[in-house]
């Protein structure tokens, strides 16, 4: 797995692209993983490996993380959703 740096600065930056979004989810689940791909990191959960989904209305599917990575997610997307933040503009 990357190291925690590397995760943030992919989440910034799929932040900034859209790739990922930076509104609340309507629905967080958790469960055992059957191999998702996390859609923070790029890599596979493992089965022995929770997974979190982020499910919202405005999502065009369930967002998919490791543990790890959904916590660093979902503290960049509310750093980055305040106002003044440079990385909106």
């Amino acid at each position: 797995m990357k190291s925690e740096e590397e995760i943030r600065r992919l989440i910034q930056q799929k932040l900034s692209t859209g790739e990922l979004p930076s509104d609340e989810c309507t629905k967080v689940l958790g469960g055992t993983s059957n191999g998702e791909i996390c859609d923070a990191c790029g890599e596979a959960v493992a089965p022995n490996q929770l997974v979190m989904e982020c499910i919202g209305d405005h999502y065009p599917k369930a967002v998919q993380f490791h543990v790890l990575c959904f916590y660093l997610w979902d503290a960049a997307r509310r750093e980055f959703g305040e106002p003044g933040n440079c990385a909106r503009n």
